[in-house]
């Protein structure tokens, strides 16, 4: 079989693996309530979008041309 096909079944199944899992959490009532993840998420962007800012200002500082 076709390296490349292997490798897409295999991540296919490991998906396939995650979500039966997550369904099997989901039945047994482990589930996280909408407004705690989006909360979560909302701090992970405002998390990254800071440290993206600061690696613009960062670079913005940095001269052009390099004297020698």
């Amino acid at each position: 079989m076709n390296k490349a096909i292997k490798e897409d079944l295999e991540r296919h199944v490991e998906q396939i693996e995650k979500i039966a899992e997550g369904i099997a959490a989901a039945d047994r009532g482990e589930v996280l309530a909408h407004d705690d993840v989006m909360s979560e998420m909302e701090s992970l962007i405002a998390k990254k979008l800071e440290e993206t800012d600061e690696n613009c200002l960062d670079q913005a500082k940095r001269p052009i041309i390099q004297k020698d």
